[in-house]
């Protein structure tokens, strides 16, 4: 068990790993139509995404917009910076069949904020295709780059930006 599991994941991050149009076909050939998407937290984007079309629109799409608040802020990932391709760092496989990856990215928020973000996604494969994806990251860095929010250190008034 977790062998073909495994190999349906490390397909799928090296499809990802290509181009814009690479990545968009990459997730419908290896999502089942029904997966869910859990990113933990209380981010704006932290919960569980339900289907293909909201992983990509409602998640995914969301990386890009932010939550669109009126204001000054600049909100959501560079389109011009781009993701650059996931750096893998480790692909394991579980007693029960799922599948660990331990992974990160390279991107740049729209305020300039650097987005070089660390995973751990623990994946559940069915029937060849990955159905659930539950996400473990910096959360406080995607609140920065893609939310233009201020961390505020304990003890003083001065916001602090992860750039």
């Amino acid at each position: 068990m977790g062998t073909n599991e495994k190999k349906v994941v490390q397909n799928w991050l090296a499809a990802v790993r290509g181009d814009s149009e690479g990545v968009g076909d990459a997730f419908t050939r290896y999502f089942h139509p029904d997966a869910t998407w859990t990113l933990i937290g209380s981010t704006p984007i932290s919960g569980t995404y339900k289907g293909l079309e909201s992983i990509q629109n409602d998640f995914l799409g969301a990386n890009f917009r932010g939550e669109e608040r009126e204001g000054p802020s600049v909100q959501g990932l560079s389109q011009e910076y781009g993701i650059k391709p996931l750096e893998v760092e480790d692909v394991l496989s579980l007693e029960d069949g799922r599948v660990v990856v331990f992974c990160r990215s390279d991107g740049m928020g729209r305020n300039g904020v650097a987005y070089k973000n660390q995973y751990c996604w623990i994946v559940t494969v069915r029937d060849d295709k990955i159905a659930a994806m539950l996400e473990f990251c910096d959360t406080a860095l995607i609140e920065q780059a893609q939310f233009d929010k201020m961390i505020v250190p304990r003890g003083t008034t001065t916001p602090v930006y992860a750039r």
